[in-house]
Order: structure tokens, then sequence, then C-alpha cells
């Protein structure tokens, strides 16, 4: 199972799988106490809540603004600060300048992936909604029936009318002159 740990150099915080060694500066890495979690409030039960919410974003699950998604993740950013700040940030081993180069480093990184996911969200909803006009329009181009609204209509065919001719003479015919559809409903022909 991967474990929580700190860098004590750039102050990274984060799951390790593999190596016990810093991604950003290669220093060897240690855990983060169950303590230190629940004080700070990182990788716990609400964290997991907020990587939820993300997840949802990066998913499509979730339809909202870039604003919204930055604030979550900001909201992870500013926890492990407080950790940092209060934990590491006095130990001669820290570098300030590594640390807040880390972090910038992710604001754009969270940045960019707020606006990838929002346009992503902004095509899916435009996809959608051209096709629910299609179907809209697919919906307004079945006839029915103007008396009772029916869509259960027969088209009235050539062979029903050369049938009706030669069986009523031309008064028969009169009667389907114009009319291209009958009602299967009502009977109405229009």
């Amino acid at each position: 199972m991967d474990e929580v740990m700190y860098c004590e150099k750039c102050g990274y915080v984060g799951h390790v799988l593999f190596s016990k060694k810093c991604k950003n500066c290669k220093m060897k890495m240690k855990i983060l106490p169950e303590e230190m979690k629940q004080k700070y409030n990182i990788f716990n039960h609400s964290w997991s809540e907020i990587g939820s919410q993300l997840n949802g974003f990066a998913n499509h699950s979730i339809i909202g603004t870039i604003n919204q998604e930055l604030a979550l993740r900001e909201e992870l950013i500013s926890r492990t600060n407080n950790f940092v700040m209060n934990e590491l940030a006095n130990s001669p081993i820290f570098s300030i300048e590594m640390y807040k180069t880390r972090i910038d480093k992710k604001r754009q990184q969270n940045k960019e992936q707020a606006e990838f996911h929002y346009t992503q969200s902004l095509e899916r909803q435009a996809k959608n909604l051209a096709q629910m006009q299609k179907e809209k329009d697919k919906q307004n181009c079945i006839p029915r029936c103007p008396i009772c609204g029916s869509a259960n209509i027969n088209k009235i065919s050539i062979g029903s009318r050369a049938v009706k001719t030669a069986a009523f003479g031309v008064i028969g015919g009169v009667d389907d002159a114009g009319k291209t559809y009958k009602c299967g409903n009502c009977g109405s022909k229009f």
C-alpha cells in the first residue's frame, strides 16, 4: 500500500508508491505520522472528499467553473502549506526557494487542468445540446394528425386511390383529393 510521505527539503507531501526519494529534489522522504494528517487535515476523510470532487471535474460528472475547481485545489495546497510552514520551515534542511518554486509550478498545473476540464465540459455540453436539438427536430418532423394530434398516421397510397376511383368512380376519388395522410386513431384525412 502506498504511504503518505513528506520531503524535509522542498516540502513535498504526497503518496509514494515505490521510491522513497522525493520526485522534486531526490531527497530521502519521511513517513507522515497519522497525528500530523489529523492535525493539518491532510490525506484524511475530508481530503478524500475534495479529491472525489476533483475527480468529478476530471471525469465530467461535475460541471463547474474554473474558479470552483481552482478553489478546491487551492484548499489542498493551503492544508499542506500549513503543515510545511509549521513543521518544516524552521529546519536547516528546508529550502523556501525550492518550496515556492514547487508551489508556483503546482498552481500553474492546477490552472491548466481546471481550464482543460472546463473546456472539455463546455464541448461536451455543446455536443449534448446539439444532440438534443437534433432529437427535438426529428420529433418535430414527425407528421401528426391535426385533429387529434396522434402520430399514428398512414400515407394514402396511389393504389388505394385508384381502387376507390375504380370502385366508386370520380366521386370516390374526390374524397381523397389533396389529402396525403389518414389518421389511424380518428380516421380524419389531411
